[in-house]
């Protein structure tokens, strides 16, 4: 079975699939198919956080460990609280590593290409729920101001097709919370006028399924001039392009994002720091959860709830440090 698509999510469904099968035929017992199945699927969910950015091959150790971390605050917000109230025990995010060990064992049995996760999974070991935990990155306002800031004196310095563009991904990311992947295929076309304040931006869903995300007009109103009378793009062309007229792709893209965040002084990596960025804003000035949840589409909304717990460890940080 090939292991790889390119499509980090599909081949997790993809093997999580033929692993299910494949303990079902070992005949293991109801309970454990449950469990393991229920692991698997939190295992993907959090993954789709990370779907633009990575490949199957990408899990390493560090990965996983993120996953244990984001089940744990899971648990925290639905309330399966351990004895000592600081979520999940010990041995119950063992048996959910045991579950992705043997995930991940299976894909390194059946895949075509002989690769091995083995040396990623041999190492990992559960820490005692009393060490600190692993805090969520993202952008402090302070950061948020230089990274503008940088894309502003770029544009100011050059008339760049180049220069507008990545100031678009990244504000598209940052204001509108969109993912890289829908950020890279868009058009003049996709932004609608809603009213004088608000662009309504579309959006395709998986599955051909239409979405859409809102962005203030005044944001990003340089750049749309930019494409519309300088660069001249028609409605149906895609903004997102290099220099020989290709598709920008998502690894160039990190790159870029990357570079970018340097040249702002900002020791931060990956694209995924800005939707980050714009769940912790709209969380810090109190907007509701289920607001964040339809900003963002997040399918689950304890996906959403992991930034007010975020919220929460800065607030308990700052008064033990007054």
């Amino acid at each position: 079975m090939k292991l790889d698509s390119g499509d980090f999510i599909r081949d997790l469904e993809r093997w999580f699939k033929a692993y299910m099968a494949h303990i079902k035929g070992l005949s293991y017992s109801n309970n454990t198919i449950q469990l393991y199945n229920r692991a698997i699927e939190q295992f993907i969910e959090y993954s789709r956080g990370f779907q633009d950015e990575m490949t199957i091959k990408d899990v390493k150790g560090a990965y996983i460990t993120g996953y244990l971390a984001y089940i744990d605050d899971i648990a925290k917000i639905s309330g399966k609280k351990s004895l000592s109230g600081k979520g999940l025990s010990k041995s119950t995010k063992q048996t959910y590593l045991k579950a992705i060990r043997g995930f991940f064992i299976f894909i390194s049995d059946n895949n075509d290409d002989l690769y091995t996760f083995e040396r990623y999974l041999k190492n990992i070991r559960i820490a005692d729920s009393s060490k600190k935990e692993e805090k969520m990155e993202y952008l402090t306002e302070e950061e948020v101001g230089r990274l503008l800031s940088t894309l502003e004196r770029e544009k100011a310095k050059k008339d760049n097709y180049n220069i507008y563009r990545n100031a678009l991904l990244i504000k598209l990311m940052l204001y509108a919370g969109l993912r890289i992947s829908e950020a890279l295929k868009m058009k003049i076309g996709d932004f609608e006028d809603i009213d004088d304040k608000t662009y309504r931006i579309r959006l395709e869903a998986k599955g051909g399924k239409e979405q859409f995300a809102y962005i203030g007009k005044n944001l990003i109103e340089d750049e749309l001039e930019y494409f519309k009378k300088i660069a001249e793009l028609k409605k149906n062309e895609p903004i997102m392009i290099t220099r020989r007229g290709k598709l920008l792709n998502r690894q160039n893209a990190f790159k870029i994002v990357n570079r970018i965040y340097r040249q702002a002084n900002i020791f931060k990596q990956g694209l995924h720091l800005l939707r980050h960025t714009l769940a912790m804003r709209l969380t810090k000035r109190g907007v509701d959860p289920i607001r964040i949840q339809k900003i963002l589409r997040h399918s689950n909304i304890n996906t959403t709830l992991i930034y007010a717990r975020a919220e929460e460890r800065d607030i308990i940080e700052s008064l033990e440090n007054f």
